[in-house]
């Protein structure tokens, strides 16, 4: 009799082999479209997968908490697709896509109702200024520009980190003669000089998403662990229970990293030195399931599927589709953004839209983006800041 594993390895063996998918996001930066990629041939192992496992009430062998509820207590809404700029007017704005010096700009994420934080250079994969767009009165305001330091034969800057006051981003580089090192900078949100806080070269090569916490710098590794440093610099501090878990928005960390194919089983707040958990309680098919503070997406039956963490309020959105990045939880802790749809799990709002052009994204932010972006023409976006709809009611 073949096993569930049997199975899981033999369709993910096809699925390396078939062709890549494409056109899910025409335009963006190649190497997040490679990852994107093999998070696709994955999601269609996983897929397959699901529908040749029951669900059970066991303890799932990951030590995930089952539940299998009748299905008459699951709430699957029937939810009213609304025209994107008919559901929320306010939020939908545009923004100009390219500078003076022709560096592209890219919505990262927004501050606020009326601020988007954007990030530019000569290739989306390539950072080299970081600014801010008033939607209000469509100017821009630089708050720095990060050169390539001497003696750096690869520089790539990641999505920054921010908080009311700073910001913050680590750089993956490699000298000219061959050393890998990863460095943090940060600026304030006024605008101002760049300030390098560390490079780390040997140890914490590994930095997979950064935070800001008031004084002091926190990020986690890909191996696994919840690491600090003083904003001003210093040495690397561990955070007390932060081993082998995954930042996912501080304090909020996970034992499950960014991109894993398997389903997150606890949520850690790890803000005090007796660090808190919550036990994610799901059915055994829910798939790829990964949880913010109180929100767990992930797929179910080869559709989205919500719930929030002890297993209450499922849902299986009708006409969302799939989460374009399976390995993050909703943003703001209550949007789920699709290739063609955002879910509002506050109102139960399904908004819809034509995505033209070439290009559309939503990712390049150290935490789940705020906002999502498309092109009708190439030298403007049309931007929906989720930060600026309306609270529910």
């Amino acid at each position: 009799m073949r096993t569930e594993k049997d199975l899981t390895e033999t369709l993910r063996a096809a699925a390396d082999h078939a062709p890549d998918p494409g056109g899910l996001l025409a335009g963006v930066e190649g190497q997040r479209r490679r990852r994107r990629r093999r998070r696709t041939r994955g999601l269609a192992v996983a897929t397959a997968v699901t529908a040749v496992i029951a669900a059970g009430t066991v303890m799932a062998a990951n030590g995930r908490q089952a539940a299998a509820p009748p299905l008459a207590a699951r709430f699957f809404p029937q939810a009213t697709a609304v025209p994107l700029e008919r559901a929320w007017p306010q939020a939908v704005v545009t923004m100009p896509a390219v500078r003076a010096d022709g560096l592209r700009r890219v919505p990262a994420t927004a501050l606020d109702a009326a601020r988007i934080l954007a990030v530019a250079g000569p290739k989306a994969d390539t950072i080299r200024a970081i600014e801010v767009y008033d939607t209000t009165t469509r100017m821009f305001r630089e708050i720095t520009d990060i050169s390539v330091p001497p003696g750096m034969r690869i520089y790539r800057p990641q999505p920054p980190a921010l908080d009311g006051l700073n910001l913050a981003w680590h750089v993956n580089a490699v000298r000219k003669d061959g050393t890998e090192v990863r460095e943090i900078w940060t600026v304030p949100l006024a605008g101002g000089e760049p300030r390098q806080v560390a490079a780390m070269t040997g140890e914490h090569l590994r930095i997979e998403r950064i935070a800001l916490d008031g004084d002091r710098i926190i990020w986690s590794e890909r191996t696994g662990g919840v690491w600090w440093m003083p904003l001003a610099g210093g040495a690397p501090m561990r955070i007390p229970g932060g081993e082998g878990l995954h930042l996912v928005k501080w304090p909020w960390a996970s034992d499950v990293a960014d991109g894993e194919e398997r389903s997150q089983t606890r949520v850690v707040n790890l803000s005090t030195d007796h660090p808190s958990t919550k036990d994610v309680v799901a059915p055994l098919d829910a798939l790829r399931l990964h949880c913010g503070p109180s929100w767990c997406q992930g797929v179910r039956g080869g559709r989205t599927y919500l719930q929030n963490i002890d297993g209450s309020a499922a849902a299986e959105p009708q006409g969302l589709g799939l989460v374009l990045r399976l390995g993050d939880y909703p943003p703001l802790d209550r949007f789920v953004v699709t290739g063609r749809a955002v879910y509002d799990v506050a109102t139960g709002t399904l908004a819809t839209f034509d995505r033209p052009g070439i290009w559309w994204g939503n990712f390049m932010s150290a935490e789940p983006s705020t906002t999502m972006y498309w092109s009708e023409r190439g030298d403007e976006y049309r931007v929906l800041n989720l930060a600026a709809v309306p609270p529910a009611q």
